[in-house]
């Protein structure tokens, strides 16, 4: 005999229920902070892990997954005492026998280590703050039973949820939709609360974390992507014959990527990018030198620590190198003129999902201590790629490598 247990939900607001009546299978939502789009997440796991479904919950930090875990263990608790929901707290699991659900919460900030479960109901709370990849990643998971994802955030200026919600604002399908609200949208919240907040924030911070307006980051470097990353793929060297050919290198091994740029001077075009890790340092030098004889290309590199001995290993392996040394004088200048070759359209490059992520997550900020200007890439983000086309796009206004 079955046993009844009666849970309690809250009531959805009116932006929430417009989401729950969706039948889109992709739901993403732009939202500001604390207008409810965690806990109409957790409202809905709950239901559907009675009705025998098997949800999955993403967070980028351990407190987004501890926020959820509280809401949905604190309204499942009868059930729990009841033994109708069994908790497993260490795993973060909530199982009901009688219907077969299941709510399981993880943090993601490794993708690949969620790959191999399956899910009826996933949710990547704040997804704008997780890996660009967790969608390649996860959505597979939802495939056997055409289930349903909900991808929940406050906006950030750049990143996969931006693209997310942009593809769900122009689908036609039916399965893709995109939601707004605003912090002021949730009525369990007092207006003056939120004023009093607003008034302690800048307007461009009141604005993304209120209102949820996807903002251009006065921190951004790179601007007007999508005009630029046009090169064509599988470009042949005979298409090139005669024209002057430069490479770019920014040298790694174990925790950053080795990135080799090639770049046609007279059709101003990227014509290959190569990008390999945790490569022994010979190999290494043997993928560069196969490549850039294939293209007859100069080379540029960056001589740094780990380029020093490998530039010269190349020059001995009679490949035509020319070192960069990269500095807190030399590095703004070498960035400053790749942006501009953006912003002016002045050339065309391959686009590549993480060559553009790359672009898009570099940033500037001011040194406290010299007041100048300081390029790296965001944190947990990489540059090598950046690198690489800068000293692709310097290689095109020096002179040519003597050849001997």
């Amino acid at each position: 005999m079955l046993t009844q247990v009666e849970i309690e939900l809250p009531t959805l607001h009116d932006a929430q229920s417009a989401i729950s009546a969706s039948s889109a299978k992709r739901k993403i939502v732009c939202a500001g902070r604390r207008g409810g789009k965690t806990t109409l997440a957790a409202i809905e796991s709950v239901e559907r892990l009675f009705a025998g479904e098997r949800v999955l919950l993403c967070s980028a930090t351990q407190d987004q997954a501890d926020a959820f875990w509280q809401k949905v263990t604190v309204w499942c608790a009868d059930a729990i005492a009841a033994r109708v929901v069994k908790r497993n707290e260490s795993r973060r699991i909530l199982t009901c026998e009688q219907s077969g659900g299941r709510i399981r919460v993880k943090t993601a900030s490794n993708p690949d280590a969620l790959r191999g479960d399956f899910a009826d109901f996933l949710v990547l709370d704040e997804c704008a703050l997780l890996p660009d990849d967790i969608w390649e990643a996860v959505g597979p998971m939802l495939i056997d039973s055409d289930g349903t994802a909900y991808m929940l955030s406050s906006p950030r200026p750049r990143g996969a949820f931006r693209d997310l919600y942009t593809k769900a604002q122009q689908d036609t399908t039916g399965r893709w939709a995109a939601f707004h609200f605003t912090t002021y949208q949730n009525p369990t919240l007092q207006t003056s609360a939120i004023d009093d907040l607003a008034g302690d924030l800048t307007e461009s911070a009141r604005r993304q974390e209120l209102e949820a307006e996807f903002l251009e980051s006065e921190s951004t470097v790179f601007r007007n992507f999508d005009a630029c990353l046009t090169a064509e793929r599988d470009t042949k060297v005979s298409d090139h014959d005669k024209h002057r050919i430069v490479a770019g290198l920014d040298w790694g091994q174990s925790i950053d990527y080795t990135v080799l740029s090639v770049f046609c001077c007279d059709c101003k075009s990227e014509v290959a990018l190569d990008r390999f890790i945790k490569l022994p340092w010979q190999q290494q030098r043997d993928r560069i030198k196969h490549l850039t004889d294939i293209w007859q290309a100069d080379i540029l590199a960056e001589m740094n620590s780990i380029g020093s001995p490998n530039v010269e290993a190349l020059i001995a392996a009679g490949c035509r190198v020319q070192a960069f040394i990269t500095s807190a004088q030399t590095k703004p200048a070498l960035i400053q003129s790749l942006a501009l070759c953006f912003e002016r359209e002045e050339a065309r490059w391959l686009d590549d999902a993480w060559a553009r992520s790359e672009l898009e997550s570099f940033e500037v900020s001011i040194s406290a201590a010299t007041n100048r200007p300081q390029y790296h890439a965001a944190s947990g983000c990489h540059d090598d790629s950046v690198i690489a086309r800068a000293l692709a796009w310097r290689a095109t206004v020096i002179a040519p490598v003597r050849r001997v």
